[in-house]
């Protein structure tokens, strides 16, 4: 983990070199997502899931090698929310909040279209529990969560900078609740969450 979390910083240290590069793209994020909280019953091996939304807002860095080659990273912060509901009624509800570092890889597949692919880690900076009263359960919560992404979007050109749209999905293989917790010793739980990019990069060079 401590090696992954290493590269993952050297990588975006390096992007973050290159400012003064050609083909180097700084922007705005504000992307919706929505959540599914795929669990499975140690004691029984029944399987549930929980559907949730979220957004992530942030930074977002676009470096060009090539034409059609791109390294999409950043920093930003993602915010997830469970909610339980019951004839309309709201049961129970987890919400997360974590920093957000992608390492995604951007491949031309048309003129305009990209393929999106590769990984990244989020940081949990705080999780509640709620069902009736809060709970701070952020000590029941792994910090690191790793992910593995696919997606596609394109990139228009506007006046002032360039916008992008695109989708992907991506899949956080690592269990949400820390060992040894009450939680962890009653499911397995992971995360998939699918995006909405919503991206304008204001800094072009």
């Amino acid at each position: 983990m401590n090696k992954l979390i290493f590269s993952v910083l050297v990588v975006v240290g390096s992007a973050f070199s290159v400012i003064a590069q050609q083909k180097f793209h700084l922007g705005i994020e504000a992307s919706p997502a929505w959540d599914i909280n795929a669990q499975k019953q140690k004691t029984t091996g029944i399987r549930t899931s929980v559907s949730g939304y979220g957004f992530n807002i942030g930074v977002p860095i676009k470096w060009f090698f090539k034409e059609n080659i791109a390294l999409q990273t950043g920093l930003g912060f993602e915010y997830m929310v469970f909610d339980n509901r019951f004839n309309g009624t709201l049961i129970s509800s987890e919400r997360y909040g974590q920093a957000h570092v992608p390492l995604m890889f951007n491949y031309g597949i048309t003129d305009s279209w990209f393929a999106n692919f590769g990984a990244g880690i989020n940081y949990t900076l705080f999780a509640s529990s709620w069902a009736g009263n809060a709970v701070n359960v952020t000590n029941q919560t792994k910090q690191f969560q790793p992910y593995v992404g696919l997606g596609a979007s394109t990139l228009v050109e506007r006046d002032k900078g360039m916008f992008e749209l695109g989708a992907q999905v991506r899949y956080h293989f690592l269990e949400l609740f820390a060992d040894g917790t009450v939680l962890a010793n009653q499911y397995n739980s992971r995360i998939i969450s699918f995006d909405l990019l919503l991206r304008f990069y204001l800094f072009n060079r």
